[in-house]
């Protein structure tokens, strides 16, 4: 894939996989599951258990011909098992892991409002009634260990979604391939990690307003947002929580998926609506 820098530390790279707000499975080249994370546990249930048949949970029939193409899907409509959130999206790349093809899948739910909202709605399929779930420790959920970690890196090297790692000053200090190219910083990755986050976000009151949250530990769920690439507004759909230890931020879990409805109005957050 495109040219990235340093992997994040093993340690986190497990907190990402096994925390994050999507849905995050590593298939194999007949797209059954080898690993998958807690979200994807609540989009798909029992489907999300190693050895079971992904696209088949997902009501993706191509599954063959996608592996054989060989090329990155992102925003394929899928279907969930959870009674909530019973449509969203797939993301999947392919790649190698020790000679053999597997799949890499980033699956989000859709919500009727995102979080932060100044105008909270009602309505059951929210995204503050999504992290409650995956937030939610449940005894059925073994998280994946160091075992897993190679898994892990080819996801980030091959799974087509933007990851960023921020941390507490709000410097990116790591970013996948798709991260790096999805703000036009493929020529120059340096240009982009080690730099503070808020010169990808073409409103400042967005970043403003994230920043203070990632702070609290305060999730940041289906928001659609606009980023920068040489000046261009890029529409985004962000999903991004916090890794928190005795209340200090050690770094964020930022996935970035390109906006499947790129027309829609941008987000709001509170201090944006204080200036109508």
């Amino acid at each position: 894939m495109s040219t990235q820098l340093s992997y994040p530390s093993d340690d986190q790279l497990l907190d990402l996989f096994n925390w994050s707000s999507p849905g995050m499975v590593v298939t194999d080249a007949q797209g059954r599951v080898v690993i998958a994370n807690k979200a994807a546990r609540e989009l798909i249930g029992a489907r999300a258990a190693a050895g079971q048949a992904l696209p088949e949970a997902l009501g993706i029939a191509n599954y063959p011909a996608l592996v054989e193409a060989g090329r990155p899907v992102e925003n394929r409509a899928v279907v969930f098992a959870a009674e909530e959130f019973p449509t969203g999206f797939a993301n999947v790349g392919f790649g190698d892991v020790n000679g053999e093809r597997h799949g890499f899948w980033a699956l989000r739910p859709e919500t009727t409002h995102p979080s932060p909202s100044p105008e909270p709605r009602e309505g059951a399929t929210t995204a503050a009634s999504w992290i409650g779930k995956v937030d939610a420790r449940d005894a059925a959920y073994q998280p994946v260990t160091a075992d897993s970690v190679a898994l892990i890196q080819a996801y980030y090297d091959h799974c087509p979604v933007a990851i960023h790692l921020i941390e507490e000053d709000g410097t990116v200090s790591h970013a996948n391939w798709k991260d790096i190219d999805i703000v036009g910083a493929t020529a120059q990755p340096d240009s982009y990690v080690g730099h503070h986050i808020r010169h990808i976000y073409a409103d400042q009151e967005v970043v403003d307003d994230f920043l203070g949250r990632w702070g609290e530990d305060a999730p940041i769920i289906d928001f659609r947002a606009d980023f920068l690439n040489s000046g261009e507004r890029v529409p985004v759909v962000i999903f991004s929580t916090a890794n928190v230890t005795d209340g200090k931020l050690k770094n964020t879990r930022c996935f970035v998926f390109s906006d499947n409805d790129p027309r829609r109005v941008r987000d709001r957050v509170a201090a944006l609506d204080l200036a109508f």
